[in-house]
């Protein structure tokens, strides 16, 4: 897609992963704010941002997306628009004070439990899945042939992003996993803020699982 000043790639470990629309719809059906419409049940993730990747998304925010926003309302633009006391507000929270939302934004306090398991993580950043009940686009980065399911005579350049049903690799709490967001803004009564969406979630590379077990042991396990 052509990139604007609301679109942003980043990537970090995944955390709490629902990809398809079957799973947000399960995930629903439990819910307490459970939603009437199924067409309103969206998939979702969450990225933990290290150090290098949070320093982009918050300078994107602040120098790239805001400025832009007061820039629509000034142009009389109804999109991602908020004038400049709108977006002075976000940024009493925005990036330095997380933890006194509201005004709400895509960003959020890494939970001290994860925070354990993952320390270099300095913050969440929470990506809202496509409307209309469709699943996340799921991709994978093929750093070379061994990485795919079968091989692909006609592919000679390395690395290449590709189906992921089409490679070796899963979308797994922990792995590194990127994307390109789109930021969009919103009024809650009077409070605005903005959140993060994506039509596709890439495989990077693996890292340690976070929780759901252990991997097997295949040496021991057929051991008397």
């Amino acid at each position: 897609m052509a990139k604007t000043e609301a679109n942003v790639t980043v990537f970090g470990r995944l955390s709490f992963p629902v990809l398809t629309h079957a799973e947000a719809k399960e995930r629903n059906s439990t819910s307490p704010h459970k939603k009437a419409n199924d067409s309103d049940v969206t998939c979702e993730f969450n990225l933990l941002l290290e150090q290098t990747q949070y320093d982009k998304f918050v300078a994107h925010v602040t120098n790239v997306f805001l400025p832009y926003c007061v820039r629509q309302a000034g142009a009389g633009e109804k999109r991602n628009a908020l004038d400049q006391a709108q977006v002075n507000r976000i940024l009493k929270v925005f990036p330095n004070n997380l933890e006194d939302q509201p005004p709400y934004v895509a960003l959020k306090p890494v939970n001290e439990k994860t925070q354990i398991l993952v320390p270099d993580a300095v913050a969440s950043l929470k990506i809202i899945g496509p409307r209309g009940g469709l699943d996340l686009v799921q991709k994978a980065i093929v750093q070379d042939e061994s990485e795919l399911l079968v091989p692909d005579p006609d592919l000679l350049t390395f690395p290449v992003v590709k189906p992921i049903k089409q490679t070796v690799h899963q979308l797994y709490p922990g792995c590194y996993a990127a994307t390109t967001v789109n930021l969009y803004t919103f009024l809650s009564g009077k409070v605005p803020g903005f959140s993060a969406s994506a039509g596709t979630i890439v495989f990077k590379t693996d890292a340690d699982r976070l929780g759901g077990g252990v991997e097997v042991d295949e040496d021991e396990i057929f051991e008397d």
